[in-house]
């Protein structure tokens, strides 16, 4: 079994300069990976951002402040020696593939390889609200992967016709930094995303699921990439976990109660809320989620109200690793026997309880002595 790489998320909101002081502790202390979000707009709803649903809306005028992921990598990997750089996750659909290909490889060389392009088929807040169209978001992500890997292998001009992308006689003379181009990653959860992981991507960067379904679809992904002719060993599996810690289970299941901490559950696929015998909160049909069916600056007072009311607190613990920090250490031996090798820790404790943040760090600490050990 190889070690666990462990990876932390970036800074996404002012001050600028605290993003690059606090990469560099994360490459000191050992991390592997520091991650970023590509977002226009937050998702928690603007109504749901208010003091008495959390002391956040104090101190933080709205949930919709967000840095440009692409843009922080290139600042942090350009003063890091060793920790890698990634977008956990960005699109091909605000993202043209040629553009998106053109700063993959000036990413690449302002970090001297350490470069990690995650792309996803998009959320429809991020899109729908700015004027672009969110038809068939996989076709478009897969059609994107080919655009740009046929860009960063060409030597010359090169055309290209496909159903949503148009190649006539273009061309990137950009090389990469090193023999390879940098690494794409999918966050990909339903069958089509797993086979296209398997046959096109290096990484594979789904949020939490449980340890079982984890295995199931890692053996879809390997059995797509043994199709096609690739090394399945070579696509690292990874994953996006939300980690809400406490010191002790009262404290823990208080967090989990917490609205804000609820509300990030919307995003699950309805399905989800289904097998866990709960009704979803969105009328989504049998194939909807938060992905595609949500779009917070919408949201009346009410219907916010309604949202976090309809989420349990046992849907957080299926979507987040809930516990004390020897808990989750527990937990995840699970998922390293499932076969997972890259987990990125997204410490949510502060949308449970503000005055848990200082602590919550000290136990990330924790848990990752524990998770190396």
């Amino acid at each position: 079994m190889r070690r666990l790489q462990l990876g932390v998320p970036g800074q996404i909101m002012p001050p600028a300069e605290t993003a690059v002081k606090f990469a560099r502790r994360s490459e000191d202390e050992g991390y592997d990976a520091v991650w970023w979000p590509d977002h226009l707009m937050g998702w928690h709803a603007d109504t749901m951002w208010t003091p008495d649903l959390t002391p956040l809306a104090e101190v933080q005028p709205n949930p919709h402040t967000y840095f440009d992921p692409m843009i922080m990598m290139g600042v942090v990997g350009a003063q890091t020696e060793r920790i890698k750089v990634g977008v956990v996750v960005t699109d091909l659909i605000r993202r043209n593939p040629a553009m998106a290909a053109a700063t993959a490889l000036t990413l690449d060389h302002v970090t001297k390889g350490r470069a990690i392009i995650g792309l996803g088929s998009g959320e429809k807040l991020n899109v729908t609200p700015y004027g672009m169209d969110f038809e068939k978001p996989v076709a478009k992500l897969s059609e994107g992967i080919d655009v740009m890997r046929l860009l960063w292998e060409a030597d010359g001009p090169v055309d290209y016709q496909g159903k949503f992308h148009t190649l006539d006689r273009a061309v990137l003379g950009l090389a990469p930094y090193g023999d390879d181009p940098p690494e794409i990653w999918t966050a990909a959860h339903g069958p089509r995303m797993l086979r296209l992981t398997g046959t096109k991507a290096d990484g594979w960067l789904p949020t939490k699921m449980t340890a079982p379904d984890y295995a199931s679809s890692l053996g879809t992904i390997r059995q797509a990439a043994d199709g096609a002719g690739r090394d399945p060993d070579k696509i690292t599996p990874g994953m996006l976990g939300y980690v809400l810690m406490g010191p002790d289970e009262e404290t823990v299941r208080r967090l989990t109660e917490a609205p804000l901490v609820r509300a990030l559950c919307v995003l699950l696929p309805s399905q989800v809320f289904r097998d866990l015998g709960v009704e979803p909160p969105l009328d989504g049909g049998p194939h909807g989620s938060g992905f595609h069916d949500f779009i917070p600056t919408t949201i009346e007072r009410a219907e916010s109200l309604r949202i976090i009311d309809a989420i349990p607190p046992e849907v957080v613990r299926h979507y987040a690793f809930c516990g004390t920090p020897e808990q989750v250490a527990e937990e995840l031996h699970d998922y390293r026997e499932a076969g997972l090798e890259h987990l990125v820790l997204w410490n949510i404790t502060a949308f449970g309880d503000p005055s848990l943040a200082r602590w919550s760090f000290g136990a990330m600490a924790e848990l990752k002595k524990l998770v190396g050990s």
